[in-house]
């Protein structure tokens, strides 16, 4: 397999070049890695937290959204 090592413009400008159908496929695969990075994220976040809320002896399954939120800002604002 040879690798093609293109900087952004030429990409750019090779997609330009496509058929529109075959841009919105690009901008498509584009997207869903995008959302699978963002689902990522929230995923990561969410461990983070429900294990942050343990060390402060909560559970993070059984807060409401409005303590989630409230402490959330406490963890935030803690004197360091």
């Amino acid at each position: 397999m040879v690798n093609l090592y293109l900087n952004t413009e030429q990409v750019i400008t090779l997609v330009k070049q496509l058929a529109i159908s075959e841009q919105r496929m690009i901008l498509q695969a584009i997207k869903t890695e995008q959302d699978n990075w963002w689902q990522n994220r929230l995923n990561q976040g969410e461990l983070q937290m429900r294990s942050l809320s343990t060390t402060h002896g909560l559970n993070w399954d059984i807060m409401t959204e409005q303590e989630r939120e409230e402490f959330i800002d406490d963890i935030l604002h803690e004197k360091q």
